[in-house]
């Protein structure tokens, strides 16, 4: 009897302690505000322990910046070249290793003869481009000049007279383009490293890209397993189709811009359509900006080859939006397009260049990551304070940001 009741005061006495605790947890936000806080401080307090030992994470620092650009070009390469690989090891049944030669192979004579056929071309039609800038800021001029009745054009007009020298324009665009290709033979000269480095990497990565990640899967906990290769996969399939999509977009649109350009006789073809190509890789902005060029050459020629300009973008961009890459990307990232245009405009502020093209996928991998560690997170906390959570709206939530 006396243990029976000692049982009981004991129940109450914890019923008691319960009650306060959950008072003091409610009073500070709930139990997931108090691990959230935790998980911040812990992120707050690695931040500041790195920023203390800095200096002596400066040579891994360093190793890592050498080794950051071969790996990145080898694995842009790597999703380019993959469906030549699978065809050539899966139809043709070519083995791993001849295969990733083979694709290595092709992918060094596509590029080769772009250089080869295209980069001269360009080159020479720049230059022409620039030497003719004077006059096309002439044209433009004459027509603003006629048509200065709008504040807007009367301004445009007084900007060219006053902040323009005509005269130097030309010399001055031309120095700029000179100093670019001799920075770029000293840039080309001085990647020997990244040109060694990336095709090695990038062969491995075709040969043995199967092999490395059961290795991975086999050696960890076999709790981890399933959800580890499943974040694996998602992040191979949408990273790998947007890449290798987003390449093949461009070049469909490079393409379709200089048949048109070529059909209505717009000057420098070749040049323009190559920008856009190039500029298409980043999404939204990089079409925006790759159509001013042609639009100034355009409308330094005649009103009627503006028309045609504007017919010509009207057609790629239809075919783009509703036929190329519906079948070749379809909406493999499923990212709002305004979050697109910030994560661009944060990402080239931030890396340059490199930045505007990896944003992206960065994004995506980081997302994934996220999600997966919400849905991770929900499970334990519906396991331990019984609380009910669908995973399915979650995913559905961050299917478009």
């Amino acid at each position: 009897m006396y243990k029976k009741e000692d049982l009981i005061r004991e129940k109450l006495n914890l019923e008691i302690e319960d009650t306060k605790e959950s008072k003091v947890i409610r009073f500070l936000g709930g139990k997931l505000s108090i691990y959230v806080l935790a998980i911040l401080i812990l992120l707050f307090t690695t931040i500041w322990l790195y920023n203390q030992i800095s200096g002596i994470l400066e040579p891994v620092s360093i190793i890592f910046n050498i080794l950051v650009t071969p790996v990145l070009i080898a694995y842009i390469l790597f999703y380019v070249l993959r469906p030549v690989h699978k065809i050539l090891n899966g139809k043709f049944k070519v083995s791993a290793g001849i295969s990733a030669i083979l694709s290595i192979i092709f992918g060094l004579v596509v590029i080769t003869s772009i250089f080869v056929g295209v980069i001269p071309v360009m080159v020479e039609q720049t230059q022409s481009l620039i030497i003719s800038v004077p006059r096309y800021v002439e044209t433009i001029r004459t027509y603003a000049e006629a048509n200065s009745d709008n504040a807007i054009v009367h301004y445009m007009v007084d900007y060219i007279n006053t902040s323009l020298n005509v005269s130097q324009l030309s010399s001055t665009a031309f120095d700029i383009f000179s100093k670019f290709v001799s920075n770029a033979t000293g840039v080309v000269s001085s990647m020997a490293t990244i040109i060694v480095t990336a095709p090695f990497v990038l062969f491995y990565l075709l040969k043995d890209s199967t092999k490395f990640r059961k290795y991975v899967i086999d050696h960890l906990p076999k709790y981890y397993k399933e959800e580890v290769d499943g974040i694996i996969s998602e992040i191979d399939d949408k990273v790998g189709s947007y890449i290798s999509g987003q390449m093949l977009v461009s070049l469909c649109i490079g393409v379709l811009l200089f048949i048109g350009y070529t059909i209505i006789g717009l000057d420098y073809a070749m040049s323009l359509a190559t920008l856009a190509a190039v500029l298409s890789i980043i999404p939204y902005l990089g079409p925006a900006l790759a159509i001013l060029p042609a639009v100034i050459v355009a409308l330094a020629t005649s009103w009627v080859m503006l028309i045609k300009i504007a017919v010509v973008w009207a057609v790629v961009q239809f075919l783009e939006g509703n036929f190329i890459s519906p079948n070749i990307m379809g909406h493999s990232l499923k990212i709002h397009p305004l979050t697109v245009i910030f994560i661009i405009l944060i990402a080239t502020s931030t890396f340059g260049i490199v930045g505007a093209i990896v944003g992206i996928p960065a994004y995506a991998i980081i997302k994934i990551l996220v999600t997966k560690f919400i849905i991770a997170l929900r499970g334990r906390y519906s396991r331990i304070f019984h609380l009910e959570y669908n995973d399915e709206d979650l995913v559905k939530e961050n299917k478009e940001d």
